[in-house]
């Protein structure tokens, strides 16, 4: 197994979406699946189909055993964690799927909330995920 230590977090920068688009939009782009290791979905696997059911849904992605391509220079020791979203997440992504999540994979790799970072704190030229991840996970871990 390889060491993990760091969780990001990123969006979607879409409305809708799950991981087989994800893995799709990822494969158009040349890659050989998804980068991400987890997506957390917003209900909106197509766009105007809501489906209650799948709001705060965990997908697996890539297996959390091989590296990323989420985030240029950290996917080596990282995990990486998308929702589905932009600027609006919903309150099951946010404060119930996300934290529960985190805290699993902070336990299982022997992490802290320190190691949890947004996508823009490693890219000046993103603002990914769109709200600060260690605020918001503060507040509920």
């Amino acid at each position: 197994m390889r060491r993990i230590e760091k969780i990001i977090i990123h969006c979607s920068a879409s409305e809708f979406g799950d991981v087989a688009l994800i893995d799709r939009w990822h494969r158009q782009r040349g890659w050989r699946m998804i980068g991400y290791h987890y997506v957390i979905l917003n209900g909106y696997r197509r766009k105007g189909r809501y489906a209650g059911r799948d709001d705060g849904l965990v997908e697996a992605g890539r297996p959390v055993e091989e590296v990323g391509a989420h985030c240029r220079g950290q996917n080596r020791t990282s995990i990486g964690v998308c929702l589905i979203g932009n600027y609006l997440f919903s309150e099951k992504q946010l404060f119930y799927a996300l934290p529960e999540l985190v805290k699993e994979l902070m336990e299982r790799f022997g992490l802290t909330l320190d190691d949890v970072y947004g996508h823009r704190e490693f890219t000046r030229f993103k603002t990914c995920p769109n709200f600060d991840a260690k605020e918001v996970l503060g507040k509920v871990l």
